[in-house]
């Protein structure tokens, strides 16, 4: 799938307006492992590129944190928010048939 840039939304110099979620240089997000910064970047840049809408993944990720609040504190684990993030985006990219068929998850690898 193509990307059509004429779909990005421009600020008053000309450079790409992200969402408000993305910080400035001087708040960016903090990343304690590489696959956290790519689960931010695409889920953002899938918004933005209008796959589904912010709100769609804000959902998502605010039932992701949900559920595992409401598991037993011996089913919990520690508390991860990019694993949230990830189920989160896992459910808003397969809900808006953004997978290929076939496509298996990393974590399901042998």
């Amino acid at each position: 799938m193509a990307i059509d840039i004429s779909t990005l939304n421009y600020d008053e110099t000309g450079h790409v307006k992200f969402h408000s979620s993305c910080s400035s240089d001087l708040e960016q997000p903090v990343f304690d492992a590489e696959w956290q910064r790519r689960a931010f970047g695409l889920a953002v840049a899938l918004s933005e590129f209008g796959h589904y809408a912010w709100e769609d993944f804000q959902r998502e990720l605010i039932a992701a944190i949900g559920s595992w609040q409401s598991a037993p504190d011996d089913e919990k684990g520690r508390w991860e928010y990019y694993r949230h993030w990830v189920t989160a985006l896992d459910t808003v990219v397969r809900r808006h048939g953004l997978l290929e068929e076939g496509y298996v998850n990393p974590e399901d690898r042998d």
